[in-house]
């Protein structure tokens, strides 16, 4: 499971920010605010871990159950909330997987010109 400070990173690295300053002028929030959320001292809210998910182009519930997860103390909730993202995350790689095949299986402009309409299929199991 990712952690916060794993998100921030990646935020840091996608937007090509400089510094945690940086990145917490881009999410909205002050410089300590995310100096607290990478020592586990607080933890975004649900509008920032959505905003983290949208500059990163991922579902925001991923960045939601992994703050959770983190902001949780008892031990059952940190399940529930880890089964939470492994759901989310384990969801995406099988949708991304049926969408490379299904662009796969379009046939080309230059396949059409020709007038040849044979289309390959290749299966995938998951």
């Amino acid at each position: 499971m990712k952690t916060t400070g794993e998100y921030l990173d990646a935020v840091k690295a996608k937007l090509d920010l400089p510094s945690d300053y940086a990145t917490a002028k881009a999410l909205g929030v002050t410089r300590a605010a995310v100096s607290r959320y990478r020592l586990l001292q607080s933890f975004p809210d649900e509008l920032i871990c959505a905003k983290i998910a949208d500059i990163l182009g991922i579902e925001p519930i991923e960045v939601i159950a992994a703050a959770q997860y983190e902001r949780s103390k008892d031990e059952h909730a940190r399940q529930l909330w880890e089964s939470i993202w492994g759901k989310v995350v384990g969801a995406i790689a099988p949708s991304l997987i049926v969408c490379a095949v299904g662009a796969s299986v379009v046939p080309s402009t230059k396949a059409a010109e020709s007038g040849n309409n044979v289309i390959s299929l290749s299966y995938v199991k998951l």
